[in-house]
């Protein structure tokens, strides 16, 4: 019975081997089966008093060939193959898009530049302008065209998203059903591995990490799976699931949400791996940067344009207008920042977000967070480095503005709350906004404004340039086809100049600030006016002459006399750029009787101010003596303790240049005082000029010294206690002999500012008016010594000159001095006035002595401010509020000109022909306009850069996703050679089991026969 019960034993594992087998065989096309074998053992023998005796074998289970490890290993290869191939996959087509020409931007640039440069060859010809709107208008469809391909990839990214989150939660339920299956079997019948359940179940986690990567931990035969950072997906019998939802940060841009009974939150950022994986990496590393550096292109590109063509005229004459779309249009600026759906209610929040600085920009975007305590306190960081680029309080007012990175953010209103966070995405939708705004081929603006003329009568070889456009920001461009003002430059001596108002070309005034007595450099390139757009100027009142000149006893003098400038404290205060703060300077004091030379080297100490000081003085009405005295003395003129009035021989001389007037004329006049100072070598040298009128003569010295004059001759003979007659409408008093005598003043009219009564700029030097009718018509002015007084006029005035004397009347009552006064009325209608002293001579050896001080321009660049002290009777006192010198355009001066030269600066009222503008258009081609904080990029380059950098991500992208497939192919090699079915290999053991089985038979066969042999011995 035994030899019987162990051949049958043998014929039972046989056959279960061969069933086995023929299940591997049947599986061999099963996704993710591995090899099953019949594990056999020996039956407990039986002690027969010899010793023991087999009966037979047993199948004791049924084992799944399986090498957790290579399991491991292939589910971690799987979800890196898959993250690196959809990268792959996203990037290769943002990076054929980008570098091919039919698609890319390059080929159009290049086109738009060309057609500009054909229309600067010849800017009159209107097929030429024609062609670069065509070819405009192509490169912002190209614009359109690229930004809706990209947008486009992020939407289908989008749905490729959906599409993996349910994947993922199909496969999670279907794992977790697995679970519980298995347990259930494992817990019933037998302890034994179902080996099949268990197949499936890799097989399923094998298809989550193509999509996710993930890591499983078995607990008691049931798979707990995490993604992310230990985000559990499943948990036993349980699956918590994830969502594709608008994203919270910009709901065009989908993120992940962990869902599970008890919570939900986002895990876009967590999640690696898998499809996933690799389509949250492209959009954040490749797909975003190329939508970002598209949008920084064409930014910088319409409005480097739309600013350069706001610099020109068309061929109407007009100022130009915008080319491209206007970027900062309030429209696109408030769509530019995402709240957070998670802000607290209520949603009211408003911004708006503007561009300052193309070359500034970046390509990253930022988020705005309050992150308390309290809800004042903001905090603005680059996503790109995570660098706070902003961070202060909120003030609690609208709007408030957040400037950084080339770009200011504007808080509109709204109730901001701690814990609040917003996006700030500037460039994502810029390129499909660059739309063409020029619709007629004369709207291209490709003359200048601005064009300079140079005097016919000039006797020197100094030429001006055609001239720059630096913006419109300026008065000067106010109103179009006209220039505000336009200038005259006038040169005082080859080293000088000065620049007026040329509104009346027969009557130049100065400017608003002056500009005058400025420093040429002969033979060089002398900029006229600054770049610097916040650039101010003050310039002080000048030294008002004595009143009363000093006596110099027994001839001239060089004891020193005050100059008319009191003492003054100058406090400079500079605001910081960056961080807003200000500081103050250390305070500059400065000396009565100061020059304005010395007064200016120590303000040129401080940094960012820039000092200049001339001297003037008038000389006028000069009165020659018409009696004969005993003994009877010359009028004599001394110019900083040089006389001017001397006789002197031309032969062997050196104080004059050839040429100089020998004969002193018996009445003294401004003509011949003229000639001689400007041609005395010593006054040369120091600096000293002068120029006449015929009536006036105006003694200059550049450089900011005193002027010292001196004058001797005969005493007037009056009738009455008077002055001699002054000029115009001032007093006449009487008198038998005038003597020898002359008015000074330093030249500055001091203006009237109404109070009360607006006379609407009627005004003028021809008629009256009616101050009776819509009073009453009250004036301040600033006098000389420091104080404000008041003019009243009521009366019905025929004539200007009854008003101007009424005026002159009261300005003497106020001025308490023996000063005279002489009003002016501007083209305007303002009123002005000018204060004069008198000199005589002294009908001795005694001089008549005035020293003369100067004036001082402060110019001082952007954040810098000046603060007096005192208030009044010093050259600072109460001036206006420094005023702006830019004027939004400049010139270069060369050559060398002479005294009397004259340029001309003025509108450009024929610009048909004029190239200037479009040149500069042509010229943005290869100007760096953007990246600026990294050396500077042209579009060309930007544009290079981000095709460079995609593929390079794309190259990459390849190496990494072929390295990967190698890898997985390795992996599944080398698990297939494990627990593969090798159909070989089952038929070998197929033959093995049934010669096993066969034997078995026979054995059973051989037993039959002896038992019926036994039987039949019985």
């Amino acid at each position: 019975m035994s030899m019987l019960s162990t051949a049958i034993s043998g014929l039972l594992v046989q056959q279960e081997a061969l069933k086995t087998t023929g299940h591997n065989i049947s599986n061999v096309s099963t996704p993710g089966y591995s090899r099953q074998e019949v594990v056999v053992e020996s039956r407990n023998p039986l002690f027969r008093g010899f010793g023991y005796v087999g009966q037979g074998a047993e199948v004791s289970t049924v084992r799944r060939v399986h090498d957790q490890f290579l399991t491991n290993q292939l589910r971690a290869d799987t979800s890196s193959f898959q993250g690196s191939q959809v990268y792959r996959d996203g990037i290769e087509q943002v990076d054929r898009l980008l570098a091919d020409n039919s698609t890319g931007l390059q080929p159009q640039m290049d086109r738009y530049f060309a057609a500009l440069q054909g229309a600067a060859d010849n800017p009159s010809y209107i097929p030429s302008r024609d062609v670069v709107l065509g070819e405009a208008k192509g490169l912002s469809e190209r614009f359109a065209t690229l930004s809706h391909y990209l947008n486009t990839q992020n939407e289908n990214l989008n749905g490729q998203l959906q599409v993996a989150t349910s994947q993922v939660n199909t496969i999670s339920q279907g794992i977790a059903g697995l679970n519980e299956e298995i347990a259930n079997t494992r817990g019933s019948v037998t302890s034994e591995p179902p080996n099949d359940l268990f197949d499936k179940r890799d097989e399923l986690v094998r298809q989550l990490s193509e999509l996710v990567n993930v890591d499983v931990l078995d607990v008691d035969g049931a798979f707990n799976i995490t993604v992310g950072m230990g985000l559990s997906l499943v948990d036993g019998t349980s699956a918590n699931r994830l969502e594709t939802v608008p994203g919270e940060r910009d709901p065009k841009r989908y993120s992940i949400r962990f869902e599970s009974k008890v919570s939900s939150f986002d895990v876009t950022e967590k999640i690696s791996g898998g499809k996933i994986g690799g389509l949250v990496d492209f959009r954040g590393e490749a797909l975003d940067k190329a939508i970002n550096s598209l949008g920084i292109i064409a930014v910088a590109f319409a409005q480097e344009t739309n600013a350069q063509q706001q610099l020109g005229i068309d061929l109407d004459g007009q100022l130009g207008t915008n080319f491209f779309q206007d970027m900062n249009d309030p429209l696109l600026a408030s769509e530019r920042v995402h709240a957070h759906s998670s802000n607290s209610l209520p949603n009211d929040r408003l911004f708006n977000v503007y561009f300052t600085d193309s070359g500034a920009l970046t390509t990253s975007e930022y988020q705005l967070a309050l992150p308390g305590p309290g809800s004042a306190r903001f905090q603005v960081t680059r996503l790109d480095d995570g660098k706070v680029v902003s961070e202060g309080a909120l003030v609690g007012s609208f709007p408030q503005t957040l400037s950084f990175d080339g770009l200011d953010v504007v808080l509109e209103g709204g109730t901001f709350q701690q814990g609040d966070a917003f996006t700030i995405a500037p460039l994502r939708s810029a390129a499909q906004n660059m739309d063409i705004l020029l619709k007629e081929p004369g709207q291209l603006a490709l003359a200048f404004p601005i064009k300079a003329e140079t005097s016919l009568s000039n006797m020197g070889s100094g030429f001006i340039d055609q001239g720059t456009m630096l913006s419109r920001e300026s008065a000067a461009f106010a109103s179009d086809s006209e220039l505000n003002p336009p200038l005259v430059i006038k040169f005082l001596s080859p080293t000088r100049y000065s620049i007026f108002d040329n509104s009346d070309p027969g009557n130049p005034v100065s400017l608003n600030p002056p500009q005058e007595n400025m420093e040429f450099i002969p033979g060089i390139a002398n900029t006229l006016f600054t770049s610097d757009t916040a650039e101010t100027a003050l310039s002080s009142w000048r030294a008002r002459p004595s009143s009363i000149p000093a006596i110099g006893m027994d001839g001239p003098s060089v004891e020193p006399i005050p100059n008319g400038i009191n003492p003054e404290r100058f406090s400079f205060y500079q605001t910081d750029p960056i961080t807003g703060k200000e500081t103050q300077v250390p305070t500059i004091s400065t000396l009565a009787s100061a020059s304005a030379n010395e007064i200016v080297t120590q303000l040129n100490r401080v940094k960012g101010v820039s000092a200049r000081a001339y001297t003037e003085v008038q000389l006028t009405n000069f009165t020659n003596s018409g009696t004969t005295y005993s003994p009877d003395m010359p009028f004599e003129v001394w110019v900083d303790g040089h006389e001017v009035t001397q006789l002197v021989s031309s032969a062997n001389q050196t104080t004059y240049l050839d040429g100089f007037p020998e004969i002193v004329p018996e009445d003294m006049n401004a003509n011949f005082l003229a000639d001689r100072i400007n041609n005395h070598v010593d006054l040369i040298n120091r600096g000293v000029s002068a120029k006449s009128d015929g009536v006036t003569l105006t003694i200059m010295d550049e450089n900011g010294n005193d002027i010292l004059l001196e004058i001797r001759g005969d005493k007037a003979q009056s009738v009455i206690s008077g002055v001699p007659s002054l000029p115009g409408s001032l007093a006449n008093n009487a008198v038998i002999d005038p003597g020898d005598s002359m008015l000074i003043s330093s030249g500055e009219r001091w203006p009237f500012s109404a109070v009360s009564g607006d006379t609407l700029g009627l005004l003028n030097n021809e008629t009256g008016y009616n101050f009776e009718l819509n009073g009453p018509y009250v004036y301040q002015m600033y006098l000389p010594d420091g104080r404000t007084g008041t003019v009243d006029l009521t009366d019905n005035y025929t004539d200007s000159d009854s008003l101007k004397a009424d005026i002159e009347t009261q300005l003497n009552q106020l001025l308490n001095s023996t000063g005279q006064t002489k009003v002016f009325i501007t083209e305007t209608g303002t009123i002005e006035y000018q204060v004069y002293n008198l000199m005589n001579g002294q009908g001795n050896q005694n001089t008549s002595r005035m020293n003369i001080g100067g004036q001082v321009d402060v110019v001082m660049q952007g954040g810098t401010r000046l603060i007096t002290d005192p208030l009044a009777g010093s050259i600072f006192s109460g001036l206006p509020d420094a005023q702006s010198t830019y004027m939004g355009y400049q010139f270069e001066l060369g050559g060398r000109p002479v005294s009397g030269d004259e340029f001309i600066i003025r509108w450009n009222d024929d610009g048909a022909s004029d190239n200037r503008n479009a040149l500069q258009l042509v010229g943005l081609e290869t100007k760096e306009t953007m990246s600026m904080s990294d050396g500077g990029n042209t579009f060309t380059e930007s544009y290079s850069q981000t095709v460079a950098k995609i593929a390079t991500l794309t190259s990459q992208a390849q190496i990494r996703s072929d390295t990967d497939r190698a890898v997985l192919e390795g992996s599944q090699a080398e698990i297939s050679n494990v627990q593969g079915v090798n159909l070989d290999e089952e038929a070998a053991r197929l033959i093995e089991f049934q010669a096993a089985y066969n034997a078995n038979a026979k054995v059973i066969s051989i037993a039959q026969e002896l038992f019926d042999s036994l039987l039949a011995a019985v």
